[in-house]
This record gives structure tokens, sequence and C-alpha cells, in this order.
């Protein structure tokens, strides 16, 4: 015991310091002061200091969220000082935040018996028995506090909660008129009682409640808006027009009074009246861009409708018109477009919306799809980079801007931009396979074969199966006449889950090709040359029949490759000297 007598002073400095701790872990002053005003009658001075001393060891690892360290330190201090009512409480909390409600309420309980004057208490205890949804207990433990302290009104918004899970709803009702009562009427109250008024059926008992809000606030327009609400969902149509009637006399250039009267008449079924008052509001530059913009987009998740695709797009031309220099409208415009399959008209309304803000990184991705939809790869590499200024480290700008490089067999830079895309993808394994695909691509089209091998063979590790890089990996390799074996083995994979995929059949094709087994190829090549509308299919299928010495109609095959696009750089030599070149 000695040495907490010789730390007596510092176990007395520690106590000053903890208050503002104390303070900081929303434990109140008076909690505190009452730890200091602890009985010491029948106890002794060192036994004070020691727990006064562990209370302060406990209460800065209670801060640090050590809660073990802390309440070891507790117990310590109930053991010099088992009637400290303080430390019984700080042990509930412990026991609270870990979940161990048993304890935590024995705790807390004993904390009240030690001090009933002490509010904190009471409302831990309460808070206990909410989280264990034992509501009826903690209604007892909120009247126990109201009786003691009646002036907390405040109380009675826990007792409402409480009355309201357990059903009981009258109770809670009273509980929410006390409040009324004692602060004045309010939205928040009149909201919740008219809630707990229809859960009984009580509808008219509800909107006497919204009109007595009413006539508490004459010129509060949200609240009247807030009755509007409730009498068009409980289709009381009429009342509802005659209060924004009253609203629009108050108010005659009230922006949203349209916009409600619009409502009003969906509700009735009166589309035509509808529909005036829905462009009357969206010609309203008053009526917040907002709120159009969600009643466009509540539009849009119900197409395919051709009538609302139709209403959609004038109320995007409107919106454009009336909110001319805000890019949402733009961003709207161009999204309702683009639903509709007019991608060029979207691109320049998805470029307007950027002129005015450059911020929208959704914006921006639209703008990279239709470029590439459109095989816009300039105009993608030019959006492209911007984008990437704007959010440099988003891998979706960076896979475009390599794409559009590549389509420009500008190989290097591409590789470049995938790279730095991969950077930024290393959580997100689906895209770190397309970046480890498309390096490939670039890679072999850079004739840096090695590193190409090597993007392959990583994306291979994330996804064994993927098909496309079995294909594009597999295909590489025949073209270089390497590894064919494997390149077959791989293509092989691929064709047994795509056996109707004309692409993969063409590469299995070729592989054999490569491998001279010419037959086996023509096999192949004569299943689906026919339907295929690819030039390099076709050229390869004439290759075939060259070596198979049908050089008439490789000569025909050749022709029609020329004609279809995407042939070799070899097909006029082929065709001008009816010979293979290879």
């Amino acid at each position: 015991m000695s040495s907490y007598i010789k730390t007596s002073k510092i176990s007395t400095n520690l106590t000053g310091l903890f208050l503002g701790l104390f303070l900081i872990s929303t434990i109140s002053e008076a909690q505190f002061l009452f730890f200091k005003k602890k009985n010491t009658s029948q106890i002794s001075s060192t036994k004070n200091q020691e727990a006064e001393y562990f209370f302060s060891e406990g209460m800065k690892d209670f801060i640090l969220e050590n809660y073990g360290k802390a309440n070891s330190s507790f117990f310590k201090s109930l053991d010099a000082n088992p009637t400290n009512a303080a430390t019984h409480y700080m042990i509930a909390q412990i026991y609270n935040k870990q979940r161990n409600w048993y304890k935590a309420l024995d705790f807390g309980q004993k904390a009240i018996k030690l001090n009933d004057q002490n509010k904190y208490y009471y409302e831990l205890v309460a808070g206990i028995y909410e989280q264990k949804q034992d509501f009826n207990e903690a209604i007892k433990v909120y009247q126990s506090l109201l009786k003691k302290y009646p002036q907390y009104i405040e109380y009675n918004y826990s007792l409402a909660n409480f009355y309201t899970n357990l059903g009981k709803y009258e109770e809670a009702i009273k509980s929410y008129e006390k409040i009324e009562k004692a602060f004045g009427m309010s939205d928040d109250v009149t909201s919740a009682k008219q809630q707990l008024l229809l859960k009984q059926n009580k509808l008219d008992e509800a909107i006497k409640e919204g009109k007595k809000l009413i006539d508490a606030y004459p010129d509060d327009q949200r609240i009247m808006m807030m009755q509007v609400e409730l009498l068009i969902s409980n289709e009381k149509f009429s009342e509802a027009e005659n209060l924004v009637s009253d609203m629009l006399k108050k108010d005659p250039s009230n922006p949203y009074a349209t916009l409600v009267l619009s409502d009003i008449s969906a509700a009735k079924g009166d589309t035509v009246t509808s529909k005036k008052y829905l462009y009357q509001a969206f010609g309203n530059s008053d009526v917040n861009i907002d709120a159009k913009v969600g009643i466009i987009f509540s539009k849009l998740r119900q197409l395919p409708n051709e009538n609302l695709r139709k209403q959609c797009d004038e109320l995007s031309e409107i919106l454009v018109k009336t909110h001319t220099n805000d890019a949402k409208s733009h961003a709207i415009r161009g999204d309702v477009l683009s639903i509709s399959s007019q991608n060029k008209d979207a691109l320049s309304s998805y470029l307007k919306s950027i002129a005015i803000d450059n911020s929208q990184f959704k914006v921006w991705q639209q703008i990279n799809m239709i470029d590439h939809e459109l095989q816009l790869f300039d105009s993608m590499k030019v959006h492209s980079e911007k984008a990437i200024e704007v959010f440099p480290n988003q891998s979706f700008f960076w896979f475009y801007n390599g794409l559009a490089y590549q389509f420009k067999k500008d190989y290097r830079k591409s590789a470049v931009a995938f790279e730095e895309g991969k950077k930024l993808s290393f959580n997100d394994k689906q895209m770190l396979v397309q970046f480890q695909t498309m390096l490939g691509d670039s890679y072999n089209g850079s004739k840096e074969y090695k590193k190409s091998d090597e993007a392959f063979e990583e994306a291979l590790k994330i996804d064994a199966n993927n098909h496309l890089v079995m294909n594009n990996y597999s295909y590489y390799l025949s073209m270089r006449k390497e590894r064919l074996e494997y390149a077959k083995k791989l293509s092989e994979k691929v064709i047994k889950e795509y056996p109707d995929n004309a692409t993969y059949l063409d590469t299995y094709a070729w592989i054999l090709y490569v491998m001279k087994d010419y037959r086996a190829a023509a096999d192949i090549f004569e299943k689906i040359v026919e339907k295929s509308d690819n030039g390099t299919i076709v050229e390869h299928y004439g290759d075939v029949l060259y070596q198979l010495g049908k050089k008439d109609q490789a000569l025909e095959f050749w022709k029609k490759a020329k004609k279809l696009g995407d042939s070799s750089e070899l097909i006029d030599k082929k065709i001008a000297d009816n010979k293979l070149y290879e």
C-alpha cells in the first residue's frame, strides 16, 4: 500500500487533468463531482487515494477506447471504494459498448441505487433496455425520471418512441401532447401524431391535426405542403386542391403550386390537366431544377414506354430552355437522348454540360462511352485526357484513353495509359483483368512480345477461365508461330465453352492452319465463313483454300475479304498475284 501513499500528489493532479477528459467523454461535470464527494467516513485516506488513482487510469483508457484495460482499472477502483456510483456507471458504460447488456444493467442499476439523483445513470439504463428492445422497462425508467425531473419534458420523445414500438399509439400521442403543451406545436410532432392516427385508421383526426398546425403557422407554406401531401396520399383531392388554392391566394407566384396541382390531377386520372400543370412548372425558372430533374429521372425509370419517353424528351427540352446556364439541364437532356439511342445529340448535350461544370464524373463517363460506341477515337483521346485532368485517380478514364491510342495503333502510348489504370485497379479484380488484357494487346502491337505474354499470364492468374484473354493470347501466339501446342490448348478450352462463336472458332482454325493441319482448319472455316461479315475470317479461309490447292476459290474469298474490310496489309498483293503471301 505504500506505493499509493507515495503517489498521492500525482493522483490528485490526475484528478484535475481527467476532469476535462471526463467532460470530453460526454460524462457530466456533476457526475465527476459526485465521485469527488464520495463517502469517506468509512474509507481510509489511503483507500480514497487508491480508488481515485485507478478511476483516473480507467478514464484515460476509456477515452482511448481501451475498454479492457479501462474496466480492469475501474474494478480495482471499486475494490478500494465499492460504494462509488460513478465507478459503477463507467463499468456499465463499457459493458454496454461491448453489448453485454446483462452486466451493463447490473452495474447501471447499482449506480442508481448508490445515487438516485443522477439523471445520467437513469438514461444509461433506459438506453440499455431500448437496445434490448425491452421497451416496457425503458418506459418505467423514463417515468421515474420524469417524476424526479418534471422539467425535462424532452424525455417524452423517448416515451413516445417506446409506446409506438409497443403499438400503444394512444399513449404515444399523449406523450407528444405533453411536448406540444410545453413547447408549442411543431411540424415534426404533428407529423408523428398524424402517422400514429393513420395507423389507427383515424384519417379525419390526422387531417385535423394538420389543420391545427396550419392555424398555428398560417404563413408557413411548407407546413401547408405537408398537409397537401397527406390529403393526396389519402385521395382527398378536393381538399388538397382547396388548400393549394389558398396557397396561391397568399402567394400567386408560388413556384411549386403548379407541380402540386399536376400531382393532384394525375392522382385523379386527369392526365391532360396534369401534363398542362407539369409543363407549366418546368417552364418556371423559380421551380428548383433538382425537383425537375428528379421528376424526369422517375419517368426514365419507368421506360420503355413510348408516351413517357416522348414526355421526357419534351420536358428535358423545356428544362434546357428554362435553365440554359445550368449544367444539370444539359446532363439530363443527354441522358434522355442517350436512352433514345440519339447518341450524337446526347454527346452534344453532355459536352454543353461539362462546359459549364466539368466536375461531374458520370457526365464524363457518358461522353467517353459514346465516343467509343460511335468510334470517335480522336475525340475519345481528347475527352479521356481532359477527364483525367479532373479525375486522375479514376481508372475508367485511363482505360478509355488507352483504348483511343490502341485504335490509333499508337501502342506505346496505349500501354502507358493501361499501366496507369492498372495501378489504380489493384482492389478490383475484374477491372485488373481488363487492363492486363489490353496491355497484352498493346505490347503485342508494339512487338514487345515478352511483356505481352507476361500481361496475359497475369490476367489468367486472376481469372483462369477468361475466354477473351485466352482467345487473344492464343491468337497472338499463332501469329508469331510460337508455343503452338499451348495456344491450341487455350483455344480449345474457349471453343468448348463457346462452340458457336465465329471469332473464337476463327482463332482455333487459324492455329490449326499455322500447325499445317489445313483440312481440319478448312472444316471449321466452312461452318462460319458463309455467315460471316468479318474480313479477317474470310481472308483466313482463302489462305486455307490456297494451301489445299484451291487457288481460284482462294482468290474469290480474298476479294470478298477486301470488300468487307478488316483484312491484312497483304490482301492487295494476294489478289494481284493470285498467290499466298504470309
